[in-house]
């Protein structure tokens, strides 16, 4: 798991993150993660995959500005 935004400038509201750009192994996506626990683990995929992680920042920016 990739996160194109450093940690520390990640909003959490009970330990799940806001929507994020992030990339698998399948490709970049917009999801969450979770540090409830102490530690940084996946939480949930919001969109497809895309090849890129630009078409996937347009994608939060355009859809997800005002979560």
């Amino acid at each position: 798991m990739k996160i194109l935004k450093a940690i520390k400038d990640i909003k959490f509201d009970n330990g799940v993150s806001e929507p994020i750009v992030m990339a698998s192994a399948a490709g970049w996506y917009v999801g969450a993660i979770d540090n409830s626990e102490g530690f940084v683990q996946p939480y949930d995929r919001y969109t497809g995959y895309y090849a890129t992680s630009g078409e996937a920042e347009t994608v939060l920016d355009g859809h997800f500005s005002n979560a």
